[in-house]
């Protein structure tokens, strides 16, 4: 299934725990759209996500892919 965030207009780190709490309840085949408004953003959730253990990918409209990392 797939979900979307819109972080736009928050500020750091209030995006980043959104995303990190939207992540746990992500199941193995999920994907979570994440809308973000900085570029400085950007270089945050890249390393949340690596910390995370999640696969991610980043478009250039400031969105993001995330997935968890199958078991």
């Amino acid at each position: 299934m797939d979900y979307q965030l819109d972080t736009r207009g928050y500020r750091c780190p209030l995006p980043l725990l959104m995303i990190k709490k939207a992540l746990t309840s992500l199941g193995e085949n999920d994907r979570l759209l994440v809308l973000i408004s900085t570029e400085s953003s950007e270089k945050e959730i890249e390393l949340l996500c690596e910390n995370l253990d999640c696969l991610y990918q980043r478009n250039e409209d400031h969105s993001f892919i995330l997935r968890k990392r199958a078991k």
